[in-house]
């Protein structure tokens, strides 16, 4: 995944990363972004990491300051319940990549100071961009994101980023509508499975008839009823 995402983004390249939880998204879209921040002398602000849930923008918030931090750069993280204080040190030392939910980027650009932070905004992240893109959040969060353009005078990149998406193309095209070539990187995923059929046994046939089964279908229940005891978790497909 990492393969096929760093080198587009680097270039420029916009759309959205699909690929599994913990297979390495986040910093596939993050690292080229940071090298683009230090090589080309980004402005901060430069990028913005919108994610729709203020319990994931903390987590992420952490894994990015390390990142960010260990290569001279400054991550700050805004949304809801930031102090005033936290608040107005970010316009007075604004950091090169803020976290923030899609409602508090809507709201920057109510205050002067902000918009005129905004207008270097370089790159924007949008994590879980399936939960956005058919919610009224995400058009909301559309109608932001082509302001940023006009506000800035200049196209914006705009990266996504999913676990599960059932039409990869359709978002991408919603997060960069006619920008040339959007970008969908799937991550291949091996999954192993084994396949079994419970042959049935005698007490099977005293069972179906009990329970109105077929024969086949009791030997099958008891298998589960012993999968589902003797397992923490089973998920099961009716």
């Amino acid at each position: 995944m990492q393969d096929l995402a760093l080198p587009a983004l680097a270039g420029g390249e916009e759309g959205i990363v699909v690929a599994p939880t913990g297979s390495g998204k986040t910093m596939a879209a993050v690292l080229p972004l940071l090298h683009r921040c230090l090589e080309e002398a980004w402005d901060p602000l430069a990028i913005l990491y919108i994610t729709p849930l203020r319990a994931l923008n903390r987590d992420v918030d952490r894994r990015l300051i390390d990142l960010a931090e260990s290569v001279g750069l400054r991550v700050g993280l805004r949304h809801g319940d930031t102090s005033q204080s936290e608040r107005q040190r970010q316009v007075k030392r604004p950091p090169h990549l803020l976290v923030t939910t899609p409602e508090t980027f809507q709201l920057m650009f109510t205050g002067h100071r902000l918009r005129a932070l905004l207008r270097s905004v370089q790159a924007v992240v949008v994590d879980e961009v399936h939960d956005l893109a058919s919610s009224e959040r995400g058009w909301q969060l559309s109608v932001g994101l082509s302001r940023l353009d006009h506000m800035c005078g200049r196209r914006v990149q705009r990266i996504g980023l999913s676990a599960t998406v059932g039409n990869p193309a359709d978002v991408a095209e919603w997060l960069a509508p006619g920008r040339g070539k959007a970008m969908v990187a799937v991550a291949p995923r091996e999954t192993e499975l084994t396949v079994e059929s419970e042959p049935p046994e005698p007490q099977d046939e005293i069972g179906a008839v009990e329970q109105a089964l077929s024969t086949r279908a009791h030997a099958t229940f008891r298998r589960l009823i012993r999968q589902v005891e003797a397992t923490p978790q089973t998920l099961v497909f009716v």
